[in-house]
């Protein structure tokens, strides 16, 4: 019998949580205690606000859809990191439908006044490496990077292969946990 949508949310609920604590802990020495982790609530959402309409911006997404995806995915990873009361950046994925592989679909640091901004990444990277290896994933994809220097950039974290898109499927970064 298949667990109800409420079960799946609740037991994803603590990985979730694990997968973040972990990331928190594994912050490296000069970052550990000044940021922190979190999922993508209500909060996260108010503090969004404030980027929407700065310039500087390079995506155009209404994270707003996160609710939404949220629920549609149960299993899915959302991810915030804070610098005090500073929104410094967002994260959603899921796992694959087979869950043999864990994605990182949305991505996107403060377009401004983000002190640690070349951490971001890394940071998102580590905690949804964290999540699927929980979940029971062997791979972590990148969903869509938006351009070369993107690609080149996530590439230059080791590891990762470009696959092209087919079929209707995107193109996207793939690499072993």
């Amino acid at each position: 019998m298949q667990p109800s949508h409420g079960e799946t949310l609740e037991r994803y609920d603590v990985f979730r949580a694990q997968a973040r604590d972990i990331a928190k802990e594994s912050l490296p020495g000069n970052l550990k205690g000044v940021l922190n982790v979190e999922g993508i609530d209500h909060k996260t959402l108010n503090a969004f606000q404030a980027w929407k309409d700065i310039a500087e911006r390079k995506v155009s997404w209404d994270w707003e859809f996160s609710r939404s995806y949220k629920i549609f995915y149960p299993k899915s990873f959302d991810m915030s990191v804070w610098l005090g009361n500073t929104l410094c950046s967002m994260s959603l994925g899921r796992p694959t439908f087979k869950g043999t592989e864990m994605r990182l679909d949305f991505i996107e640091r403060a377009p401004k006044n983000c002190p640690y901004a070349g951490e971001m990444f890394s940071i998102s990277l580590l905690a949804y490496e964290i999540y699927g290896d929980l979940i029971g994933a062997k791979k972590i994809r990148i969903m869509e990077p938006m351009n070369d220097k993107l690609i080149k950039y996530y590439m230059s974290y080791g590891g990762f292969k470009l696959v092209g898109s087919k079929k209707g499927n995107p193109h996207y970064l793939v690499r072993d946990l």
